[in-house]
């Protein structure tokens, strides 16, 4: 554990557009999972990253005591002092636990625990975001073609433009740039599902708002639309 894993993990909070302090919440969870389950102890462990030297610990800590009640969290002045000659009945103790002890196993642990939680975030971030574009108009590229559906490959996502929302006569070809409107968003186990139409009459409106100046002015009023998708609007 190093400078370079946390500056790995940086670069995915900046790319990806997620909270930081939601990495390193995972981060040291994962690594208190891993200890708690190589080293066998209770909830007296804690993390300290130093973001600037990119040192990471995870330290075992405990109550000096004249008697034990809890062994996970004290100890008596005899057993501290094997750890710290200088211990004290009233004061806290601490040892680190090496990262070379983890084992593969457990470290792999926390990589999937935390690469996990970053797709879990950025699903959600991603939701988040064209949830509240809904009823904008999008430009993506052509991705895929699958029994008329047409996956469209939008900034940081994909989104579907279902055969319903088609408008019937055109075709379109991999790689070709389209613009459409954002009908719904929907969340699903693979990650926000966002539904496209290049038939509703709300995209018709929204193309004349954006291409005619005097509707977009204010200057002439569009009071209806309506639109036979493939032959005439």
């Amino acid at each position: 554990m190093n400078y370079e894993v946390l500056e790995a993990l940086g670069q995915i909070t900046r790319e990806k557009n997620i909270d930081r302090e939601l990495i390193w919440e995972t981060l040291t969870s994962g690594l208190i999972a891993a200890a708690k389950k190589r080293f066998e102890t209770g909830d007296n462990l804690d993390v300290r990253i130093d973001e600037t030297s990119g040192v990471m610990e995870v330290v075992a800590q405990w109550d000096v005591v004249k008697e034990v009640e809890d062994p996970e969290t004290q100890k008596s002045l005899e057993a501290a002092r094997e750890i710290d000659p200088d211990a004290k009945v009233g004061a806290q103790i601490e040892q680190q636990l090496p990262f070379e002890e983890f084992g593969r196993n457990a470290i792999q642990s926390v990589k999937q625990v935390v690469v996990q939680r970053v797709r879990e975030a950025e699903r959600e971030n991603i939701y988040e975001t064209y949830k509240d574009r809904i009823g904008d108009i999008v430009t993506g590229s052509v991705q895929q073609i699958d029994r008329g559906n047409i996956v469209v490959k939008l900034e940081r996502t994909e989104a579907l433009l279902p055969w319903r929302e088609q408008i019937r006569r055109e075709r379109y070809r991999q790689s070709e740039t389209i613009r459409a409107y954002i009908l719904d968003v929907q969340r699903s186990t693979k990650g926000p599902q966002i539904i496209l139409s290049r038939a509703c009459d709300e995209f018709l409106e929204l193309l004349f708002r954006m291409e005619v100046p005097e509707i977009h002015e204010g200057i002439v009023e569009i009071k209806a639309a309506a639109r036979e998708p493939g032959d005439r609007s």
